[in-house]
C-alpha cells in the first residue's frame, strides 16, 4: 500500500464537492450577516411528559410553516437559533404521544423559554399506560426519526428493563445485525453482512480498540448491558464519522447523571445445563447525582458476573473423491475424520464507569472513565480420529486468558449563539494477555494405525457418528504416548489518543431555509504491540526431550514411573492420564457416546512441564515465537466539511466531504527454518514504514418529510477498509526443510473502498408505531482476502525473497481482489405497542423485523493440469478466480418479539433466526467451503415490581436458549455436518432494586 493519491474520478467529485461546501459557506455566511443585521432571537426549552415529569428525549420542535426546527438532546432540552422576530406556533411532536402546538414571540436579540408538556397517547379515563418496554419502544423510534442518517437505536429503558447478558446480545436484535457467536453467548457483530472487523465501535463516540488476536474488531461479550444507557448503530456515515465503518458504527452509550440521588442495583443467580451448574452469578450497581445547583453531576456503575460457558463438541472433516463422478455438479465427498471436544470454560466479567460533567450557562463537561474485563479459564479435552492410516491423536489443553478494555474522555460541548463547538480528548486501550496455555499432545506410537472400525465395512462412506461408535483404538500399555507438551504465552497492547475538534455555525437565509454549517478534524494515533512466545519438549524421536526426560526418570521426578521404554517413542500416555475426567452426557446424548477414549490429566501435565523449566529443558519455538511479534503504529489526520439545509418543512439536504491522510510504521520478523529441530531457525528484524495513503469521501443525504406520517431518506456514502494488522505487516517465514513454503504479510496491500447507496421509506403513528422499509447496495474495490497459492516467480510475492525456480513454494499471504465485490439487501422493521386494544390486550408491545442480503465477490483459485502425459508430465498450476458471497453474510435475518406489560409485571419472549453464513472458502475445489448451519434461539425474560421498599424492588428471570439450540457448521453446499456445538440453556433468577 504505496502513498497514491486516490483515483481520478474521486478527485473529481471530491473537489466538486469542496467547491460546493465553500460556495454554500459563502453564501450562508452572507445570509446570516444579513439576518443579524435586521435582528432575530432565540428560543429554548424542555420537553416533558405531562403526567411523570420526565424529559423526552429527541422529540421533534418544528416552528409551523418554517424551515426553522430541531430536536431535543438527550436531558429533553432544545434550543432553536437565530428565529427572525415575529410570532409562530411552535409544534411539538413525539410518536407514542399527542401532539402540542402553542403559541410564541420572539423578540430580537432576546431568548424565549418554553416547557411543553406532552400527553402519553394511551391516556383512558385518566389512567396512564406507559409501560415499561413501551417507553423504551418510543425512545427508540423518536431517536431513530429525529437522526440525521440512517441508524437503529436500543434505548436505556429497553437495555435496564429487560437485560440480556452482554452488549452484543442487547444489539444483535436490530434489523440488519447477525452474531458471532462464542460459547454460546454473542461475541461480535456482523452489520448487513459485513465481517466485524469492517465496522467501528465506539463508547461515546470515543473508538475501541480491537480486542481480536489478527484483525480490528472489537467483542462486544466483554460489557454488561446495565453501565450503557443505549445503543446505537449508524449504517449511512456522515462527514464527521471515521470512514473506515464499511458496515456501521456501533456507539455504546454511557449518560451523565440526572437530577436527584438516584440507584439501581441487581443480583441474580443462575443455572447452566449442560454443565448442570448452579454457579453463574451477576452483581450489578448504579449511583448517580447533581450537586452545587444541578451543575456538578457524578454517576458511578459497576458490575461482576460469573458465567459457565461448557460446550460439547464435535468437527468432521471430509475429503474429495476425484475418481468417482459427478453428482449434482459435484465432486463426491468421502468422510475423512472426526475430532471429538470437552470444553469446561467459565468467564468472569468485571469492570464499570465513572462520569463526572459540569454544566456551564452556555454548554457542559464531561469526564467519561470506562473499564471492562473479561477473564476467562478453559480446560479442553480432544479425541481425533483420521482415517488416512486410521490414525488417532488429541489433546489436553488448559487456557488462562484475560481481555480488558478501558477508555477516558474530556469531552466539552458549548453553544455560542451563533457558533456551536465540541471536543474530544480521549485515550482508548486493549490488552490481550494469555498468562498460562499448556498443551499436552498425545498419539499412537510411531504413527502406526491407532484404531480400526471392525463394524463398519467401508469407513468413508459412513457417519461421523457412526465412526465414533465402531472405533475401537488401541490401548495396549505402550502404544499410546505422549509426544508434546507446548506453552503459548500472549500480551497484546492497543491504545490510541485522539483529538477531535468541531464546530457547528447555524444560518437562516430566509424562513424556508436555514440549517448548520459543520467542520472539523481529529488527529489519532494507534499504537499496537504484539508480543507471543511459544516454549515447548518433546519426549518423541527429540534429543532435547529425551535427554531431559532421562534425567526426570533418574533422579527429578523417580517416583513417577518413568522407564526406558518411555524415551525416544514418546511417553506412555496412561501415566498422564485422569480416567477420573467426567465428560458428562456428550452432546446431549445425540452421538450415544459416553466417555472420551483418552483423558490427559492437566495437572500432570504442569507439573512436568514446570519441571522442563527449572531444568532449562523448555525451549522456545522460533517460529511461533517470532512470526506473529510486531509493533504498529498508525497517524490519521481528518479534516471534514458537511452542511444540514432544511428548505421548507418537508426536505433536508446534508452534502459534506471527509479527508483522511494515514500512515503505517511496522516493525516484524523475518523467521528461514532449514532443519528439524528448534536450533535450525534463524531470525532477524525488519521493518516497513512506507505504508500510508490518503483518500477523500463524499458524503450525501436526503430526507424528506412530505407528510406528517411519512419520511424518507436517500443517501450516497463513500467508506474504506484498512488491511487488517497481520495481513499488511512486512513479517516472513520461509521454510525450506518442508516444502519448500513460505508465509507472510503483504504491506504492498491497497485499502479497499467501499460505495454505498440507501433508500429508506418510514411509515408512522401512534397506533401504527414505526414501520421502516430500506435497500441498500454497496460496491467494494480492492477487497482484501487471504490466499493460498504455488509459485515459481518472485514478483507474485512483490520480489521480497528469492524463491526457488525449480520447484513450486508454497505461498500463504493476502491479496487485493480484482474484481467489484457487491452486496445488497432490504430491510423491513415494525415497532408497536397496541395501547388501543381493549382490556388485557392493551399490555401488547410487538416489533418484528426481516432483513434479505446477497453478495457476490470473486475468489482467487488455482487448479491443476499435466502437460503431456506419462509419469514424468510436469504439473502446471492455473490461476483464475471463482465467484461465492462474501465471509460472515447470511442470506436471511429474522427478529421477532412478543412483550406483554400489565401493572407491575412485564414480561418479553424473543425469536431470533440467522441464516447460514460463507465461513471459508476452499482455494481449489467449492466441494470444500465451509459454512454455519442456520440458527433459531428462543429467550424468555419476565419481571414483577414487589410491594416492598417504595415500589422500586423487583424479581426476575431469564431463560436463554429455551431450546437448546446447538451451534452447527457444514461443509459444502451439500451440508455435510462439520462441526456440531452444544452449550446448553441458561437461567437467571434474580432481585433487582431502583430509587429515585
Amino acid at each position: 500500500m504505496q502513498k497514491s493519491t486516490s483515483l481520478k474520478y474521486q478527485d473529481i467529485m471530491s473537489k466538486s464537492f469542496v467547491s460546493v461546501l465553500c460556495l454554500v459557506f459563502i453564501v450562508f455566511s452572507v445570509g446570516v450577516q444579513s439576518l443579524y443585521a435586521q435582528g432575530s432571537g432565540t428560543i429554548t426549552g424542555t420537553v416533558v411528559d405531562k403526567a411523570s415529569g420526565e424529559e423526552l428525549l429527541f422529540t421533534n420542535v418544528q416552528l409551523e410553516g418554517t424551515s426553522l426546527g430541531t430536536s431535543t438532546n438527550e436531558l429533553g432540552e432544545f434550543t432553536i437559533h437565530q428565529v427572525p422576530a415575529g410570532d409562530y406556533t411552535l409544534v411539538t411532536t413525539y410518536i407514542g404521544y399527542n401532539q402540542q402546538s402553542i403559541q410564541v414571540s420572539v423578540v430580537a436579540e432576546q431568548t424565549i423559554e418554553v416547557e411543553v408538556e406532552l400527553e402519553y397517547a394511551g391516556v383512558l379515563a385518566q389512567e396512564v399506560l406507559v409501560t415499561a418496554q413501551a417507553s423504551g419502544q418510543m425512545s427508540a423510534i423518536n431517536n431513530q426519526l429525529n437522526s440525521n442518517t440512517i441508524k437503529n437505536v436500543v434505548s436505556a429503558d429497553r437495555i435496564r428493563d429487560v437485560p440480556d447478558v452482554n452488549a452484543a446480545e442487547s444489539v444483535s436484535r436490530l434489523p440488519g445485525l447477525s452474531l458471532i457467536r462464542n460459547g454460546g453467548e454473542g461475541q461480535k457483530v456482523a452489520i448487513r453482512g459485513v465481517s466485524p472487523q469492517y465496522n467501528v465501535t465506539q463508547v461515546n463516540g470515543v473508538r475501541m480498540q480491537s480486542t481480536d488476536r489478527d484483525d480490528r474488531s472489537v467483542d462486544l461479550n466483554m460489557i454488561a448491558p446495565n453501565i450503557l444507557s443505549g445503543i446505537e448503530v449508524t449504517k449511512a456515515l456522515t462527514a464527521d464519522m471515521d470512514a473506515d465503518a464499511v458496515g456501521g458504527t456501533v456507539n455504546l452509550k454511557i449518560g451523565k447523571a440526572a437530577e436527584g440521588f438516584q440507584g439501581k442495583f441487581s443480583l441474580q443467580g443462575g443455572y447452566g445445563s449442560l454443565a448442570e451448574t448452579y454457579g453463574n452469578y451477576r452483581a450489578t450497581g448504579y449511583l448517580s447525582n447533581r450537586f452545587f445547583n444541578n451543575k456538578f453531576g457524578v454517576q458511578v456503575s459497576g458490575f461482576l458476573d460469573n458465567n459457565n460457558r461448557n460446550s460439547d463438541q464435535v468437527n468432521v472433516g471430509y475429503t474429495l473423491n476425484e475418481e468417482d463422478v459427478l453428482v449434482d455438479g459435484f465432486i463426491p465427498i468421502d468422510l475423512a475424520g472426526v475430532t471429538m471436544r470437552d470444553r469446561v470454560t467459565d468467564r468472569q466479567r468485571t469492570g464499570g464507569s465513572l462520569v463526572f460533567d459540569y454544566q456551564f450557562k452556555n454548554g457542559s463537561l464531561i469526564f467519561n472513565n470506562f473499564i471492562s474485563q473479561l477473564d476467562g479459564e478453559s480446560l479442553l479435552q480432544q479425541n481425533q480420529f483420521s482415517l488416512n492410516g486410521n490414525q488417532w491423536s488429541g489433546i489436553t489443553e488448559q487456557t488462562e486468558s484475560k481481555n480488558t478494555v478501558y477508555s477516558n474522555a474530556l469531552q466539552g460541548d458549548f453553544d455560542f449563539g451563533f457558533l456551536s463547538m465540541n471536543f474530544s480528548v480521549s485515550n482508548s486501550v486493549s490488552k490481550q494477555k494469555v498468562p498460562h496455555h499448556l498443551q499436552m499432545q498425545f498419539q499412537i506410537a510411531q504413527n502406526a494405525a491407532g484404531f480400526s472400525t471392525p463394524t463398519l465395512e467401508n469407513p468413508v462412506e459412513s457417519t461421523w457418528n457412526n465412526l465414533l461408535s465402531s472405533a475401537e483404538v488401541i490401548d495396549g500399555p505402550t502404544d499410546r504416548r505422549i509426544s508434546r507438551f507446548e506453552t503459548l504465552l500472549r500480551d497484546i497492547t492497543e491504545e490510541a489518543q485522539e483529538v477531535a475538534l468541531n464546530f457547528n455555525v447555524p444560518f437562516s437565509l430566509s424562513q424556508s431555509i436555514s440549517g448548520i454549517f459543520k467542520f472539523g478534524g481529529k488527529y489519532v494515533r494507534n499504537f499496537r504491540d504484539n508480543d507471543e512466545e511459544q516454549t515447548f519438549t518433546d519426549p518423541d524421536r527429540n534429543p532435547r526431550g529425551e535427554e531431559f526426560l532421562a534425567l526426570a526418570k533418574d533422579s527429578l521426578w523417580t517416583d513417577f514411573g518413568f522407564e526406558n521404554i518411555d524415551r525416544n517413542l514418546g511417553i506412555r500416555a496412561f501415566l498422564f492420564e485422569d480416567p477420573d475426567y467426567d465428560v458428562g452426557d456428550w452432546l446431549d446424548g445425540d452421538a450415544g457416546i459416553s466417555d472420551f477414549f483418552f483423558k490427559g490429566d492437566i495437572a500432570t501435565a504442569n507439573e512436568y512441564k514446570e519441571l522442563a523449566e527449572r531444568a532449562g529443558y523448555y525451549d522456545s519455538e522460533p517460529q511461533e515465537s517470532t512470526q506473529r511479534d510486531y509493533t504498529y503504529e498508525r497517524k490519521l489526520n481528518a479534516f471534514y466539511a458537511s452542511a444540514e439545509v432544511n428548505i421548507g418543512k418537508y426536505v433536508t439536504l446534508f452534502p459534506g466531504i471527509r479527508y483522511e491522510e494515514f500512515d503505517f510504521d511496522y516493525r516484524a520478523f523475518e523467521v528461514l527454518r532449514w532443519g528439524q529441530y528448534y536450533l535450525d531457525f534463524d531470525s532477524e528484524e525488519v521493518k516497513d514504514d512506507e505504508v500510508g495513503g490518503e483518500n477523500w469521501f463524499p458524503q450525501l443525504q436526503l430526507r424528506v418529510k412530505p407528510t406528517d406520517w411519512l419520511d424518507v431518506r436517500l443517501a450516497a456514502t463513500k467508506s474504506i477498509i484498512y488491511p487488517d494488522y497481520r495481513a499488511v505487516s512486512p513479517y516472513i517465514y520461509i521454510n525450506t526443510f518442508q516444502g519448500p513454503s513460505m508465509n507472510l504479510g503483504n504491506p504492498a496491500l491497497q485499502p479497499a473502498l467501499a460505495d454505498n447507496l440507501d433508500a429508506y421509506v418510514s411509515i408512522f403513528d401512534n397506533k401504527l408505531g414505526l414501520f421502516t422499509a430500506g435497500y441498500f447496495y454497496k460496491e467494494i474495490e480492492n477487497l482484501i482476502v487471504s490466499s493460498d497459492f504455488r509459485t515459481k516467480d518472485p514478483a507474485d510475492i512483490n520480489n521480497r525473497y528469492v524463491i526457488s525456480n525449480t520447484s513450486q513454494t508454497a505461498v500463504s499471504t493476502w491479496i487485493n481482489l480484482e474484481g467489484t465485490s457487491t452486496v445488497k439487501g432490504f430491510e423491513l422493521d415494525w415497532q408497536t405497542r397496541l395501547y388501543y386494544l381493549p382490556g388485557f390486550l392493551k399490555g401488547i408491545v410487538l416489533s418484528a423485523n426481516y432483513t434479505h442480503l446477497k453478495s457476490e465477490t470473486e475468489y482467487p483459485l488455482q487448479t491443476t493440469r499435466k502437460e503431456g502425459s506419462g509419469p514424468f508430465a510436469p504439473t502446471v498450476f492455473i490461476d483464475t478466480t471463482r465467484t461465492g458471497r462474501m465471509p460472515n453474510q447470511p442470506d436471511d435475518i429474522f427478529n421477532f418479539t412478543l412483550g406483554y406489560d400489565i401493572g407491575g409485571f412485564s414480561g418479553r419472549l424473543s425469536y431470533q433466526f440467522t441464516d447460514n453464513i460463507l465461513v471459508n472458502t476452499n482455494r481449489t475445489f467449492r466441494e470444500l467451503d465451509s459454512f454455519t448451519n442456520s440458527y433459531r434461539r428462543w429467550d424468555f425474560t419476565a419481571y414483577q415490581k414487589l410491594p416492598w421498599l417504595g415500589g422500586g424492588l423487583q424479581a426476575y428471570v431469564n431463560i436463554n436458549n429455551i431450546t437448546n439450540t446447538p451451534d452447527r457448521s457444514f461443509t459444502s453446499e451439500l451440508q455435510l455436518l462439520s462441526g456440531l456445538e452444544y452449550y446448553g440453556r441458561t437461567v437467571d433468577i434474580g432481585l433487582r432494586y431502583s430509587f429515585e
